[in-house]
């Protein structure tokens, strides 16, 4: 069991020192996610519908450092590099590199802080099983897309994201109908 985590341990050391860095109180340019979360052996469109998600045994753990680039009619947009461990089903890691678009909701709302859309690319370092074993085939490169909703905690240094992690074929452009889905939820803050 203890071997089945060692490949995680960069992951989990660069979400522990990112973890002690300096919180920034009100707004900042830069945001630090750590999450994690299940994969699923739906399509995106059933994943985000609890009625019909179906959970496999396959977890990740990833951290994601984030710059947010310019504004422009009430949206962020900028870039988050990821590193995701993989374990269970699959054992590996995956790098994602999304351009983003976030909405920012208005002060004094209580519950949501941000809805956020982003894309760019994905490369696994083994072909991941999970995609293997829904489609029949899958590539280590894909596209990489996410939804997030962002929520307000008590706490004003830390917030709790909800995020649809999803590798893509791109129609077709790496792979012929493959693809995954995972569930994520995680800790952000600013620095």
């Amino acid at each position: 069991m203890l071997r089945r985590f060692q490949f995680l341990s960069p992951v989990l050391l660069i979400a522990a020192v990112a973890a002690m860095a300096p919180a920034v109180q009100g707004d900042s340019d830069w945001h630090l996610t750590m999450f994690g979360g299940q994969m699923t052996d739906n399509v995106w469109e059933e994943a985000i519908l609890p009625s019909e998600t179906k959970l496999i045994d396959s977890d990740l753990i990833g951290v994601g450092a984030a710059r947010d680039l310019t504004t422009w009619r009430g949206f962020d947009f900028g870039i988050e590099g990821q590193v995701v461990g993989h374990f269970g089903v699959q054992d590996h890691f995956e790098f994602n590199l999304p351009l983003y678009a976030r909405y920012e909701t208005p002060t004094g709302w209580r519950v949501f802080k941000s809805f956020t859309f982003g894309i760019g690319l994905s490369y696994a370092t083994k072909v991941p099983q999970t995609e293997i074993n829904r489609d029949g085939d899958s590539t280590q490169a894909m596209i990489y897309w996410m939804g997030e909703i962002e929520f307000h905690l008590p706490s004003d240094n830390y917030t709790l994201v909800f995020r649809l992690h999803h590798r893509s074929d791109g129609y077709g452009a790496f792979a012929e109908n493959s693809g995954s889905n995972a569930l994520v939820l995680g800790l952000r803050r600013g620095f």
